[in-house]
């Protein structure tokens, strides 16, 4: 057993937006090579990557996130449009974002946050965006091609990729390897319970 897990919180994301998703990309990319594409069975949103955990340490965690979820009500979230980071003229990860929920998620990430700093965890430098990460852009010796249409072509109009609803957070481990990281759900917290 590994002393050691490298773990990530997140929202596990609706079947049938991954699906959405999927058919969108396989329409509309014009160039695999130059991307490592997530597979849909791993689209997820992270809310915070944690890094090496003790597994002495892994109940401590969950307690930290149950306690962030019992604040925060089940909500959705409404996925559409594609971006990139840092921006689509120079992108570095793929991304589609989401419409609605944003405060709520919001709120749910910088909970964790607030949970995690108090047993230990480092608070995060920069305010939460909310996507979900559907590629990274491999380096190229030609920086003035690797622009955001080099991978996508323009769609026609909005690319709405459809709701998930949210109830619950997912503890996951994740394992690097040659073929791609392997995810793990450690636990499944639900978030508060409206009566």
């Amino acid at each position: 057993m590994k002393s050691q897990l490298r773990l990530f919180a997140a929202i596990e994301i609706a079947s049938q937006v991954r699906t959405k998703i999927a058919r969108y990309l396989n329409r509309h990319v014009t160039d695999l090579k130059r991307v490592k594409w997530v597979a849909p069975d791993q689209f997820h949103l992270t809310l915070k990557f944690l890094g090496n955990v003790p597994q002495t340490e892994i109940h401590h965690v969950i307690q930290a996130i149950k306690n962030a979820c019992d604040r925060n009500e089940p909500f959705d979230l409404v996925f559409e449009e594609i971006g990139a980071f840092p921006n689509v003229e120079h992108p570095r990860t793929l991304w589609v974002g989401v419409s609605e929920g944003i405060e709520e998620s919001t709120d749910l990430a910088e909970a964790i946050d607030e949970e995690l700093a108090e047993i230990g965890y480092p608070r995060e430098p920069r305010r939460f965006a909310p996507h979900l990460t559907i590629g990274r852009v491999k380096k190229s010796d030609h920086e003035d091609e690797t622009g955001l249409d080099a991978f996508l072509l323009p769609a026609k109009g909005p690319s709405f990729f459809g709701i998930s609803s949210v109830t619950s957070v997912t503890l996951f481990s994740s394992e690097l390897s040659r073929g791609g990281p392997k995810y793990e759900p450690l636990a499944e917290i639900d978030l508060k319970r409206v009566e």
